[in-house]
């Protein structure tokens, strides 16, 4: 290849007047449908004039011109010093501007969505994970490799497992307050079970992870396949048995209940110490992993809180929003089965 030619390639130009417009036309779209969504939302005797809606529309459509192309070069700064120059780096470049055209659902306000905090979260989270996805595919492939066997990527899968427990931990309350009836009984009831497993689960996890401790991420990804297997058929089998027992005794209901959700609430509750015992024995230090658990395992229930009854149950239902938990299980089991794999495939030795 010609000097030049490799000179282009490494130092290609940040923004092509292409790209610019195409984000100028998203920002502008995005301005003045924010405002439209302000207008249906906002709750004034007074009725705006048209001259005024399309004032407030122009100026929110300069708005969001403005703040999208500062996003971006706020973002391909950022990106710039994390990518090598090269291949990555030029392909950042050239795709980045298809990510903010997910902002181009605000036009979902004219057949009646209302894009409050929830919403605009969710709009939000999956930009940021398209740019994360972006730059990661600009990194070198041994770096690439090399960060699905590290602490930080094993962490992120669990940050996902969290999401998805609290997804279903919402999702059989809410379905089972339907069967039971929403009284102190009942919330006592289905709290005190779901605790229960998560605390059994845990000791369980602790024991078995002193006595297996060289096959723990194979058993991590044992236990989110089952999770993902139950929650798959969770729906139809908790309102067949709340059918069966609805006539039951208070004390036969709760130990069916405890019967039904043991199994998944203890495989719940054994990810974390696991994951602690395997962590420290790759020298992260106990205090340290369980530190990093914790926080990561926090931040995908808190998510999944903001998120399942805002966006998920509003848009997919109860069962569709059970079917994402039961995905998110499945494809961390199966990223988990890679982390295994890959680390075979380096020549990395399980902590003894």
């Amino acid at each position: 290849m010609p000097a030049d030619s490799t000179s282009r390639l490494t130092k290609a130009p940040e923004s092509s007047l292409v790209s610019t417009l195409v984000l100028g036309g998203i920002g502008a779209v995005v301005g003045a449908a924010s405002q439209l969504n302000y207008l249906a939302m906002v709750d004034s005797p007074e009725v705006p004039t048209p001259v005024g809606v399309i004032t407030r529309c122009a100026l929110g459509a300069f708005a969001g011109v403005v703040f999208l192309c500062l996003l971006r070069s706020g973002l391909r700064r950022l990106a710039s010093r994390w990518l090598p120059e090269g291949e990555g780096r030029t392909r950042y470049w050239r795709l980045d501007t298809a990510t903010y055209a997910v902002f181009l659902a605000s036009l979902l306000g004219a057949v009646g969505v209302k894009f409050n905090l929830i919403p605009t979260a969710a709009m939000w989270l999956v930009f940021l994970l398209g740019q994360g996805a972006l730059v990661f595919s600009g990194f070198p492939r041994e770096r690439r490799r090399a960060l699905f066997v590290s602490n930080g990527w094993l962490a992120f899968l669990f940050l996902i497992s969290g999401f998805a427990a609290l997804i279903y931990q919402i999702s059989w309350q809410r379905l089972l307050f339907s069967i039971f009836g929403v009284n102190i009984e009942s919330v006592t009831i289905i709290v005190s079970i779901f605790m229960f497993g998560l605390g059994v689960g845990s000791l369980a996890g602790g024991f078995v992870s002193k006595r297996i401790p060289d096959r723990l991420p194979q058993l991590f990804f044992i236990l989110e396949i089952c999770i993902a297997a139950f929650g798959v058929a969770s729906v139809p089998l908790i309102k067949w048995v709340g059918a069966a027992t609805l006539h039951l005794p208070l004390v036969g209901v709760s130990l069916v209940v405890y019967l039904l959700l043991a199994v998944p609430t203890m495989c719940m509750g054994a990810t974390l110490p696991i994951l602690v015992e395997y962590l420290a024995r790759r020298n992260a230090g106990i205090g340290r992993s369980v530190g990093l658990l914790y926080c990561v395992n926090t931040a995908g229930s808190a998510l999944a809180c903001f998120l399942t009854a805002g966006v998920l149950f509003v848009f997919l239902g109860l069962q569709g929003a059970v079917y994402i938990a039961a995905f998110c299980n499945f494809i961390t089991g199966l990223l988990v089965y890679r982390y295994c794999r890959t680390r075979a495939t380096l020549g990395f030795v399980s902590p003894a």
